[in-house]
């Protein structure tokens, strides 16, 4: 399995990157993670290039990015909550994923679902009705455009004072949803033999 990973927190070795490691663990593939902090890429401009052609204007490290998605079996976001929502960072990285939506406007975007995704949330605060909502909105949207079947969802409330590694039922969440994924993969590899076969 060919996983690729989006980490928008900004802090190295902090609760989300825990989060991820730990979620890695158990699952078995070739791993490419991408720290939305560490990229060099400019917002959409909204100039309306992908609404006509296939792929964006501005050439920059999206462009590495488009093959890397493009050659995913499971993509996962994972990352703080900032403010209701996903990091700064990793919503610009997000808007210049348009070039996959507008092939709605192209009428070259193919519905079926044939990659799997997953999303890890942390908040600092102690749990609150809607604390992840935004940002479950925003990444579910994410998905769906990048023809990725949304699996699952981890969400870690409290990160300010929880000890990672001691916060059990969150231990145990993390290693369902990876025990899915790997279930999910499995059939639909079992599935493309019996195609071909």
């Amino acid at each position: 399995m060919r996983i690729l990973v989006f980490n928008g927190s900004a802090r190295k070795m902090g609760f989300t990157e825990k989060m991820l490691n730990f979620f890695l663990a158990k699952i078995e593939g070739t791993v490419d993670i991408i720290h939305a902090y560490d990229l060099k890429i400019s917002p959409c401009k909204d100039c309306r290039y992908c609404w006509h052609k296939r792929g964006c204007s501005e050439k920059d490290e999206m462009q590495e990015i488009y093959e890397k998605i493009d050659a995913a079996d499971l993509i996962v976001f994972a990352s703080p909550v900032y403010f209701h929502s996903i990091t700064g960072p990793l919503k610009v990285l997000i808007d210049r994923l348009q070039v996959y939506w507008a092939g709605v406007l192209r009428d070259d975007k193919d519905g079926e679902k044939e990659k799997l995704g997953a999303f890890l949330l942390c908040g600092g605060a102690p749990a609150f009705p809607n604390q992840f909502l935004g940002a479950e909105i925003v990444l579910s949207g994410v998905l769906g455009d990048l023809r990725a079947e949304c699996v699952g969802q981890v969400r870690i409330a409290n990160t300010d004072k929880a000890v990672f590694e001691e916060d059990i039922p969150a231990l145990l969440d993390i290693e369902c949803l990876a025990e899915k994924i790997r279930r999910i993969h499995n059939l639909k590899v079992d599935s493309r033999q019996d195609r071909k076969g």
